[in-house]
């Protein structure tokens, strides 16, 4: 599939910004944090060799255009050095949403039958204890980048 100019200039303008070559690129959403509360955000999640990189995007429907907006949008980006993770691992979409909620202390890996069952998500361990969790797109690469 063929780049844009628009999203050309978009990743030249991330790769300004971050100093570095983004090396993977994936639409993503942010599940949330262990111990946190649910996020569910949608957007980009990407990575240089050193850190990766979420932002959400708004999020607009036809109405927008009829009637006028009640909120602000508040832009979300979130970042982190690969070399404070410890691994990332497949899990059960509903385990790591107890874990966001604090009522499993671990997420629980997805397996053969529970992917039978159940939607996937991803986790970002820290050598810290902390978890993110994720939806991807595209995960091989990270996760290659992240378990090395």
């Amino acid at each position: 599939m063929e780049e844009t100019n628009e999203s050309k200039e978009f990743w030249a303008e991330k790769e300004q910004e971050t100093g570095k070559q983004i090396i993977i690129k994936s639409f993503a959403r942010f599940i949330g944090e262990k111990g946190r509360e649910k996020s569910g955000l949608s957007g980009l999640l990407y990575a240089t060799e050193d850190r990766v990189y979420f932002e959400d995007f708004e999020k607009s429907s036809m109405l927008d255009i009829f009637m006028k907006k009640k909120n602000k949008y508040d832009k979300f980006t979130m970042n982190f050095l690969l070399s404070d993770t410890s691994e990332m691992r497949k899990v059960s979409e509903s385990s790591a949403t107890a874990c966001i909620n604090g009522t499993i202390e671990e997420a629980k890996p997805m397996g053969a039958f529970t992917g039978l069952f159940s939607s996937s998500a991803w986790e970002v361990k820290f050598k810290t204890g902390e978890s993110y969790f994720f939806e991807l797109f595209e995960p091989g690469e990270l996760m290659k980048l992240i378990n090395k």
